[in-house]
């Protein structure tokens, strides 16, 4: 079995992760169960501490004619409570030897190291441990019978922290550790999996299969992914078509005009042999009025294919749509007065809105151009204009027969002549006057309606 870097770079990072946690729970673990050990120790030790303590005063008020620590049933009792309590118990003075104990010998080892502890104090009484040495705990307690003044018990209780808890609790951690390392395998074979679906459907593509997509199998970030992945290669999958019927609409354009210049190209060598110039300056105009729209038409090429490349909007500034929609009707006026068109006009001077006047400008004149060339005689021009808080919408209706419902979502494209018109031009206006009403953050959509072709352009407000 092959694992791929991205697989081993997660499973290795789930490790590193896990066992810093462990290591972290295992030190909260010691802290809080020391702290809890010696709770309960403490709380055990004083309840037994004291109970001995008051069992010795008893019996030490009823002896009589001699000294408590003559007393046998004290010793007796000292004994046994030892045994009870698994510890070593003696009474003597600060700082001396046993006067009285439980035990044979020398005091336990121990007595010196826990001595040197730092005393917990409950009441009279005063415990030393140290849980992280694992030392037992031993207790002092003066005893308060008159005639055992000055004397103090003292307890060493074998019981203590064992080592043998600890390392269970890390022997669990391990175990644990070890059952999460194996779920994580299948986990990350998951995550890898789908993201080489997603590299192999890249290279496809690559490949020049522009149809493949991700199959979307979860709502998560590599859903998202995946659906991100779908949408750029369907996007890109239309880019490349629309380039292909780009390439091959330029080319049919181009050819036109070109065919053209030859053919009087043709007809002016075979006057020029014949000594003819009858008609000479004609094929001369013709030629240059070819050349004129070749220069054109490369140039509105090269426009659209500015935008789409996304190149971004050059400028941003506020501009006053109605002065602007005055100032082209005033450049097309010519044209509309030559086909006696009737210009009406419904706009708000007062709104602006934040854009590039040069790349507005040019949108418009597109779509004042394309309203004026296909208009009939005599026939009529509406612009209108409506605001609400958000968007500006302009409507430019020019008289014009219905056009089938395919035409209008179509007529947007490069090159796209609509079968009812016998107008000329590239076709290419309105694609240019679409795409910078994008680029605004806009959008423009054409209609039928009573008046003839409405193409209705919505841009966003300016903000106060």
């Amino acid at each position: 079995m092959r694992f791929g870097k991205l697989y081993v770079k997660i499973f290795l990072s789930f490790i590193l992760v896990m066992i810093v946690s462990e290591i972290l729970i295992y030190i909260l673990f010691q802290h809080s169960e020391r702290r809890m050990i010696a709770y309960r120790m403490e709380k055990n030790t004083v309840v037994k501490v004291g109970l001995l303590k008051d069992l010795i005063d008893e019996k030490a008020k009823w002896v009589n004619g001699m000294s408590p620590l003559e007393n046998q049933e004290i010793e007796d009792l000292m004994i046994r409570m030892g045994r009870i309590y698994d510890a070593e118990i003696w009474i003597s003075r600060e700082g001396e030897s046993p006067l009285m104990k439980s035990f044979e010998g020398e005091l336990p080892d121990e007595f010196s190291l826990l001595h040197s502890e730092k005393a917990s104090v409950f009441g009279e009484i005063r415990i030393y441990h140290n849980i992280s040495r694992n030392h037992r705990v031993y207790a002092s307690s003066p005893l308060m019978a008159y005639n055992l003044k000055g004397l103090d018990l003292n307890i060493i209780f074998n019981e203590g922290f064992q080592p043998q808890q600890k390392a269970n609790f890390a022997l669990g951690l391990v175990i644990i550790g070890a059952v999460v390392a194996l779920l994580i395998i299948p986990v990350s074979r998951v995550v890898t999996e789908r993201v080489k679906e997603i590299r192999e459907s890249a290279l496809r593509i690559a490949d020049g299969e522009l149809s493949q997509r991700v199959t979307i199998k979860t709502g998560d970030e590599l859903g998202e992914l995946g659906l991100a992945f779908n949408q750029m290669a369907e996007r890109l999958e239309r880019m490349i078509k629309g380039g292909k019927e780009l390439t091959a609409n330029v080319s049919h354009e181009l050819r036109t005009p070109l065919t053209r210049i030859r053919i009087a190209e043709e007809l002016l060598r075979e006057q020029l042999e014949r000594g003819e110039y009858k008609g000479f300056k004609r094929h001369m105009d013709s030629i240059r009025e070819d050349i004129d729209e070749l220069d054109v038409l490369i140039g509105r090429i090269l426009e659209l294919s500015k935008l789409d490349i996304h190149e971004p909007t050059p400028s941003n500034e506020r501009l006053n749509i109605s002065a602007l929609l005055n100032e082209l009707l005033e450049r097309v006026e010519p044209v509309s007065a030559s086909k006696r068109l009737q210009v009406k006009t419904e706009l708000l001077p007062k709104i602006t809105l934040s854009g590039d006047m040069e790349s507005l400008y040019t949108a418009f004149l597109n779509i004042l151009d394309n309203s004026v060339k296909f208009s009939p005689e005599n026939g009529e021009i509406t612009i209108r204009m409506a605001g609400d808080v958000d968007t500006l919408t302009v409507t430019i209706t020019n008289t014009f027969e219905k056009l089938p419902e395919g035409d209008l979502e179509r007529i947007f494209e490069p090159f796209y002549r609509s079968k009812t018109s016998n107008a000329s031009g590239s076709g290419l206006g309105l694609s240019i006057a679409a795409k910078i009403i994008q680029k605004h953050g806009g959008h423009i959509t054409a209609q039928n309606s009573p008046g003839g072709l409405e193409i209705i352009v919505r841009l966003p407000m300016e903000k106060a």
